[in-house]
């Protein structure tokens, strides 16, 4: 029985060592958020750190998913650009920390008012956060894999002599996908803070 249990235990890390791993980024990331916060507690960072209530009007609903998709959706755009390079890899380990570090700082911020700002980030931040974990991960990893089939290419004795337009054809269709994950993120995002904009 312990055996099976390690068998498939190995066999989930072998399948999903790459998003496992990278999943180490934005934790490390938010880590360093929070402790960047706890040391230097800058106040001026208060406003970029706050969420914001949104009023039940449709000209603020659509300024709020604006304001909740355009940083996820940057750095999805910035991940896209980066897996089309042979010199791309880099940005594709950099995104995921840079996101766990705004993620770290705002939770830092909120953790540092009480109970209640634990639970505005339960009830408000992490839902829609983790669905744009998910995207950026499976993007950041898909950029990664493309970034190296072009430096595969670049290789002097490259046994990869053909074209990779089917490749990018997945690869186009695939960052589609994630762009549509990320509406549903920033969709949902709206959705919870005018249902506790009470708290907020």
């Amino acid at each position: 029985m312990r055996r099976k249990r390690t068998n498939r235990a190995g066999r989930f890390w072998a399948e999903n060592r790459r998003l496992l791993l990278f999943l180490l980024l934005p934790m490390g990331g938010s880590v360093c958020g929070m402790l960047l916060y706890s040391l230097i507690r800058p106040a001026e960072w208060l406003t970029l750190l706050t969420i914001e209530r949104i009023t039940p009007s449709v000209s603020a609903v659509f300024s709020g998913l604006f304001e909740s998709c355009f940083q996820p959706i940057l750095l999805l755009s910035l991940l896209f650009i980066a897996g089309l390079s042979a010199c791309g890899a880099p940005l594709a380990v950099i995104i995921p920390v840079f996101w766990g570090l705004g993620l770290g700082l705002t939770q830092a911020s909120y953790y540092a008012s009480g109970w209640q700002g634990v639970l505005i980030v339960a009830a408000v931040m992490l839902p829609h956060s983790v669905m744009e974990l998910v995207a950026l991960l499976m993007a950041a990893s898909e950029s990664l894999r493309m970034s190296l089939q072009f430096t595969v290419l670049l290789l002097p004795r490259s046994a990869h002599c053909g074209g990779l337009w089917q490749e990018f054809r997945l690869y186009g269709i695939r960052f589609l996908l994630l762009l549509l994950l990320l509406f549903g993120a920033g969709a949902l995002d709206v959705i919870l803070r005018l249902v506790f904009a009470g708290w907020l």
